[in-house]
């Protein structure tokens, strides 16, 4: 659909770029606020490696969660402005489990 390709920049600037610059950069100010210095990356040595990974997957979160919040809001905006919704209207269904596969 041309809506598609209309907002695909949008929302890879807002998705990506934006979102990982303000999200990214809140959960950083908030990691060296909390613990004093910032967070470690996966070659520090003194941090306990069960700490880097849970704050990895913590920034990842924040970064996902945002990107989903611009990115929607864009679609939003966009569908006010043109008329028309970016992406698909309902979920495609699950694929069936069809007779004789085993399920395990």
């Amino acid at each position: 659909m041309l809506a598609n390709l209309l907002f695909k920049p949008i929302g890879l600037i807002l998705g990506l770029v934006v979102a990982k610059k303000v999200g990214g950069g809140a959960f950083d100010a908030q990691y060296a606020k909390r613990y004093g210095t910032e967070l470690p990356s996966a070659t520090t040595e003194q941090v306990p490696v069960g700490h880097v990974i849970a704050t990895t997957a913590a920034r990842a979160a924040v970064v996902a969660v945002t990107a989903t919040v611009f990115t929607r809001t864009a679609a939003r905006g966009f569908r006010y402005i043109t008329g028309f919704w970016p992406g698909e209207q309902q979920p495609n269904p699950a694929p069936r489990l069809t007779a004789g596969s085993s399920s395990s």
